[in-house]
């Protein structure tokens, strides 16, 4: 875990206490009808709120699902990916790499670091930590016809 996600976690974890305790002073302050009343507002809102982020945690999972990667390799030639394909693809031959045909020499460092953070992207298609020879490929999502002919 990287030392800005851990930060940002106490960051949250204190807020969090902080309005506790500050929202748990509010209602001491009043007399208890009054404090019922409020503390069903406040259940009102973190109920909406809460089914808002079960909604989005279980969308974001579907599309999350069934992801495509390609980490920590050295490839020959190029990377195709495509992904949720409900119409024509066709991806014809690229050229060949220059240099020797068969593998590739060991990327230099540069070509293998760590490109935005370290994470694959949100949409589910990642190249990452990688050197290919030939070109990188990532379709997602066609209703039909894809030409790629290169």
């Amino acid at each position: 875990m990287a030392a800005g996600d851990r930060t940002r976690r106490w960051a949250a974890v204190v807020l969090v206490g902080v309005v506790g305790a500050g929202l748990g002073a509010f209602l001491a302050a009043q007399d208890l009808d009054r404090a019922n009343e409020w503390s069903g507002v406040f259940g009102l809102f973190l109920t909406l709120a809460g089914v808002g982020l079960s909604a989005y945690g279980l969308f974001g999972a579907r599309r999350a699902a069934g992801g495509q990667s390609v980490d920590d390799s050295v490839v020959g030639g190029g990377v195709t990916q495509v992904r949720g394909v409900r119409g024509d693809v066709r991806i014809g031959r690229s050229a060949p790499a220059t240099g020797s045909p068969s593998a590739p020499s060991a990327p230099p460092p540069s070509a293998a670091g760590v490109g935005a953070g370290g994470r694959p992207a949100g949409d589910g298609q990642s190249v990452t930590r990688s050197w290919a020879a030939g070109p990188v490929r990532q379709v997602d999502g066609v209703g039909g016809d894809v030409d790629i002919d290169r």
